[in-house]
Formats: C-alpha cells, structure tokens, sequence
C-alpha cells in the first residue's frame, strides 16, 4: 500500500493559497506536523509543488498520533519556538484537538471534513484567508473567518520570528 499512495500522484495539488503563505514563511520558521509517514508527506509535498520545510515531524517518528500533542511539542521544540507562540492549520478535528493541548493558536482549514465536524473557529476555506505580514519581532497574522456570510474585520495573531 506504501508505495501506491507514493507513486499515485494523480490530482495532488497545493491548497489554494498554500504557495503564497510558504513564500511569506521562507524567512521564518515554520514546520509541517503531519499523520502521514515521511516519505508519503515528502511525496506529497513534492507533488504538490511546495517546498519542504527544514523540519518534518511524521507519524512514524513519534509515539503517540493525533489527538495527541507529542508531534506538535516536538515541531516546537525543534524549531526553538515556545507553543504558544505557534500558530497551527489544521483540517481535522484530532488535528485541532492535538493543537490546542499542545497550547498553540489553532486555525480550522475547510480542505478535509465539513465544518460541523471540525467545530471549531477561526474556520477558513483555504490559505487564501490569510494574510501574513512582519510587524516589529512578530509576524502579523490575519484571519478571515469563513463562517460569516459577510467580510468581518480580520482577526490577529501574532507568531514569533
């Protein structure tokens, strides 16, 4: 099976947006946490025409999966930055919950499940609902939540350099 989702590549692409929000990160750090074994989520990542990060925490290099926060504190850690000052996108509801017991801000995508499944806010469609802009030792993250009918102010987050 291993090898089949590796060399299966048909209709793998980038979430919308994803290409931009990797182009504001390349300076900062930034990692991806992933229930996918390495060399399935390098493939992917690959496939879908993003780079890969300097840091990858796959399920087969922890103990404990999603819901479980033991791949997001190791992202954390690897990338010298304190939980609480992560932002983590997450499209499943295991994803959200091992986030938020990581300590991290959390942001729902809409690429996965439905959002009544997800239960959680800030929801977003996709990458496009975010904006990222350095500000002082920060970088300033906007949030467009998509579970209004109309444009609300965008919501802030900030993220350490």
């Amino acid at each position: 099976m291993h090898h089949f989702e590796e060399t299966e590549l048909k209709g793998i692409v980038a979430v919308r947006g994803a290409v931009q929000l990797v182009s504001a990160l390349r300076q900062h750090p930034w990692a991806i946490v992933t229930s996918a074994y390495r060399t399935l989520a390098e493939t992917r990542v690959t496939a879908a025409g993003l780079p890969l990060p300097k840091i990858i925490v796959p399920a087969d290099e922890i103990r404990n999966g999603k819901p479980d926060p033991e791949g997001f504190l190791r992202a954390a850690e690897l990338l010298d930055v304190p939980p609480e000052d992560c932002l983590v996108f997450e499209d499943t509801r295991p994803g959200i919950d091992a986030g938020m017991n990581a300590g991290m801000q959390v942001v729902a995508i809409l690429t996965t499940v439905p959002a009544d499944k997800l239960r959680h806010r800030p929801l977003i469609r996709d990458f496009r609902d975010i904006a990222i802009r350095p500000e002082g030792g920060c970088l300033k993250v906007d949030v467009r939540d998509a579970t209004s009918s109309f444009i609300r102010p965008r919501m802030n987050a900030d993220t350490r350099q």
